[in-house]
């Protein structure tokens, strides 16, 4: 036999049982301690019946046999009392005849009492017994009939112990189930007395405290149908319910407005984070316009995005106009009145193209030549623009306005510094390179003053013709720096850039190893004095390379607190040593002319550590 198949689900079953069980005690404990308490009364009544039962049945029983015992007695006394008053030979008559009557055992009345596990009730039996015995036995050995009588009252005795120990047990298991009865009934009243407690505690003290934790102007009012605690608890979760439904459906649109407004918001900064580095890092051109007003439009989730030029203030014609998507309608009068008049956007209703109605968000800015700029949105009619929607073109408009007008100013330096270089350039030409060819335009003269006179020597000859080679080179040469000088132009990205770039520039064609410490934080320069800063250290590196033999050079810019610029370049070379003259040489006096123009000065000096020091010092006119 294949017990795993028979003992198997019959564990299962027990164990799903179990689980069923101790799922219930975990969901449902005030149910099952109610259910526990009231089997705990039902047990204890049952408990309190059968004792009242069993008492019921015993104690009758135990009174008949009681009474058949006395019954006994009373008879075996009789006859013995009557059996002593009588001659011998009725007396022998009359003991003989109570050998009928012993007290039988067998008697289904008696047949407990056997089997009955009682000391007393036990020894008493046995005492009868053997006085039973006894007294047979004198009967059946005819002893004298004085000691049969004597035998017969010794029966008559053992009665009596019997009696005593029937009603003494009777007695006892009263006692015994009464006191079963009364503490089941004290029992009874706790659990009762716990049911009512508990009741309270929940039907009471709890659905009062539930409904205590819910607002007073949340509560419903009282209901016809509220008949009890639970009637009025269902009909306020149901309102409750309700509301939470209508709480829920407004939260989740509120939510989702919030979302998008949060979408809307992150759009926005990431606009302006976009345009702010667009118009940083590139130069400001129709392209980049362009490329911000595609981002606006994207941000705005509008459909056409214009940046707008008038002409003399005219709505009716537009000088120029970049636009997202296509281009815009025109103003009315009234309207670009009132746009130009304000400081802020304007919101307002106009028509496209083709005619239909759309939503129109524009605000003013001034451009740097004079014309009027507008940044105009174009939307669908049902499209409301929000507050920071609103901010956001306002924003956009001002730093239109802002970078256009820097990138105007720029330009502006930009011209007036060219024109400062041309004269820069014009006054070098003729310091430098004119002077070598007036230089050479006398030695010419020479030569043609000896050519064909037969007193001039030959080698003066050939010395008028040795300055004419070295002035040509000198000039050649001069020439070749002045070009290579005027050649640098400014980086779009400012003076340490271009700093930069030069380091690199001189790097690759020496074996200078050239360090930068730039400590220039948010200094403004403008681009004249940019220009002039970088000549000045492209000078001094061409001087080094050239002539100082150097190995390792420090370009030092710093802003002293008294508001001065001071640059300094230091190499490790073989030290500057100063000469008044030196012929054909301009470098040093096109460095004071630059610190001149600048403001401020220049010096070139011995450094005790050895090599040569170039230090530039001046005031930015920003700081001025």
């Amino acid at each position: 036999m294949n017990w795993n198949r028979i003992l198997n689900p019959g564990l299962y079953k027990v164990g799903h049982f179990l689980g069923d069980i101790s799922s219930l005690l975990r969901r449902h404990p005030l149910y099952i301690r109610l259910v526990a308490l009231l089997l705990c009364v039902a047990f204890l009544v049952v408990l309190m019946q059968a004792g009242s039962l069993y008492l019921m049945d015993y104690i009758p029983h135990n009174q008949s046999a009681i009474q058949k015992i006395y019954h006994q007695k009373i008879f075996w006394g009789r006859e013995v009392d009557t059996a002593n008053e009588m001659a011998p030979a009725d007396a022998k008559s009359a003991m003989d005849s109570l050998r009928n009557d012993y007290f039988n055992t067998d008697d289904p009345l008696f047949v407990w009492l056997v089997e009955k596990d009682d000391k007393a009730c036990t020894l008493a039996l046995k005492t009868l017994k053997t006085a039973q015995e006894n007294f047979e036995f004198a009967g059946a050995h005819q002893l004298p009939i004085q000691e049969r009588l004597h035998l017969a009252k010794l029966v008559v005795q053992a009665y009596a112990p019997l009696a005593t120990a029937l009603q003494t047990d009777i007695d006892t298991k009263q006692s015994v189930i009464s006191l079963l009865q009364l503490v089941s009934m004290g029992l009874i009243l706790c659990c009762l007395g716990t049911v009512a407690l508990d009741a309270r505690r929940i039907l009471v003290d709890r659905l009062d405290r539930l409904m205590s934790m819910v607002s007073k102007g949340f509560v419903p009012g009282r209901s016809d149908t509220d008949v009890n605690e639970f009637a009025r608890l269902e009909h306020m979760v149901y309102e409750l319910s309700a509301r939470l439904e209508g709480i829920k459906a407004e939260t989740e649109w509120i939510n989702q407005t919030t979302s998008e407004r949060i979408r809307r918001m992150m759009r926005s900064q990431d606009f302006l984070f976009k345009f702010i580095e667009l118009i940083n890092n590139a130069t400001l051109t129709e392209m980049t316009l362009r490329k911000a007003l595609y981002s606006l439009e994207k941000a705005l989730n509008a459909n056409n995005v214009a940046l707008i030029f008038t002409e003399n203030d005219s709505p009716l014609f537009y000088g120029r106009v970049l636009f997202s998507h296509h281009l815009p309608a025109t103003f009315q009068d009234a309207l670009f009145d009132g746009l130009v008049g304000s400081d802020s956007a304007v919101n307002f209703l106009s028509s496209n193209a083709e005619g239909a109605p759309i939503r129109c968000l524009a605000v003013a800015f001034s451009s740097p030549s004079g014309e009027l700029g507008v940044l105009k949105i174009e939307a669908d009619e049902a499209r409301l623009f929000e507050d920071a929607e609103i901010q956001l073109v306002e924003m956009t408009a001002q730093l239109l306005s802002m970078v256009m007008g820097s990138h105007g100013r720029e330009q502006e330096g930009r011209r007036v510094a060219l024109l400062e270089e041309r004269s820069a350039i014009a006054r070098e030409l003729h310091d430098s390179l004119a002077q070598s060819l007036s230089f050479m335009k006398i030695q010419i003269a020479r030569l043609q003053s000896n050519f064909g006179a037969e007193d001039v020597p030959e080698a003066a000859i050939h010395e008028i013709v040795d300055d004419l080679r070295e002035g040509l080179n000198n000039a050649y040469r001069e020439l070749r720096e002045l070009l290579a000088t005027f050649r640098v132009n400014i980086d779009t990205r400012g003076l340490s850039f271009s700093i930069q770039s030069a380091i690199e520039e001189f790097s690759s064609r020496s074996s200078l190893s050239i360090t930068l410490d730039n400590r220039l934080v948010n200094c403004r320069f403008t681009v004249n004095e940019e220009l002039h800063v970088l000549h000045v250290v492209r000078e001094a590196l061409s001087n080094i390379v050239r002539h100082s033999g150097a190995k390792n050079v420090t370009i030092a810019m710093a802003f002293q607190p008294n508001g001065m610029i001071v640059v300094t370049i230091d190499d490790d070379g073989v030290g500057y040593t100063f000469m008044s003259e030196e012929p054909h040489h301009y470098g040093q006096t096109i460095m004071k002319e630059r610190a001149s123009s600048l403001g401020g000065k220049i010096e070139v000096l011995r450094r005790r550590i050895g090599g040569t020091r170039v230090k530039l010092v001046f005031t930015p006119k920003m700081e001025q």
